[in-house]
């Protein structure tokens, strides 16, 4: 038979039955090795049929990665495994039985009524203090008390002008009186409890050890204050502070000074 009818024969028969000639194929690679050299040999001179057959080898030796082994099964969760994450999972996740205890309209609306409108804030702020009120309200305070220092120490003979001191960022003074036989040295409070007549003590001490200059002759620690809360009735009697509340004087300076009213 001429090679060339062969070879269309061949051709034809491969496009009109491939399965055929595949079975063909694998049956001669199951006979002896002689056929199996053959077809290599006819693949290894054909550069398109090398690379693909150099691809199968490599496919037959080496573990595709996306196979599993034992071991990997191995790792996969167990039914103990599964009941435990649909437990974890029912507690955490909601559920449709959850969101019925979420608030319904009514609650909302319930809620809304309890709630402040704009215009109840609107009557609190009203009612409420500014800023600018309290600053002035604590600097009246403070004129206050260096008033009433000044005046309370005239009428004893102490001739001063009560104003207030600054020697550094740490250290303002509310009153500070300078008359020369005595020096009176402390706050002005709204409201004074127990603390505040120790820190103007603490505060007066300072004074007096860092700045000697600025004390002549006795020193007094006062506190003025619009309200005196007991304790600091208490503490200002135990540390010899004079505690004046608005006009009269709750610790007098007689006290302070440990002899009874006079001149000085």
């Amino acid at each position: 038979m001429d090679v060339e009818v062969l070879k269309r024969a061949l051709r034809e028969l491969v496009e009109r039955e491939p399965s055929f000639l595949r079975d063909l194929f694998l049956e001669a690679l199951r006979s002896d090795g002689r056929i199996a050299e053959a077809l290599l040999d006819l693949f290894t001179k054909h550069p398109e049929a090398r690379l693909r057959l150099a691809q199968a080898v490599a496919e037959t030796i080496a573990i595709p990665l996306n196979v599993a082994t034992k071991e990997d099964l191995k790792q996969l969760a167990t039914k103990q495994d599964l009941d435990q994450l649909k437990k974890w999972a029912e507690e955490r996740f909601v559920t449709k039985e959850d969101l019925k205890q979420y608030a319904t309209k009514e609650d909302i609306k319930r809620l809304e009524d309890k709630m402040a409108t704009k215009e109840d804030l609107k009557r609190i702020e009203n009612r409420m203090a500014t800023k600018e009120q309290i600053e002035s309200i604590t600097v009246s305070v403070e004129e206050s008390g260096r008033d009433w220092v000044q005046y309370l120490l005239e009428q004893r003979g102490y001739k001063c002008t009560a104003e207030r001191l600054r020697v550094d960022s740490e250290y303002e003074f509310d009153i500070y009186c300078n008359a020369g036989a005595l020096t009176a040295v402390g706050e002005a409070k709204v409201r004074a409890g127990g603390r505040d007549v120790e820190k103007a003590f603490e505060r007066a001490q300072e004074l007096s050890r860092r700045w000697p200059e600025k004390i002549s002759g006795r020193l007094v620690t006062v506190l003025y204050t619009l309200l005196a809360e007991p304790s600091a009735v208490q503490k200002a009697r135990e540390l010899k502070v004079w505690l004046i509340e608005s006009r009269r004087e709750v610790v007098a300076l007689e006290e302070v000074l440990g002899r009874g009213r006079g001149g000085a």
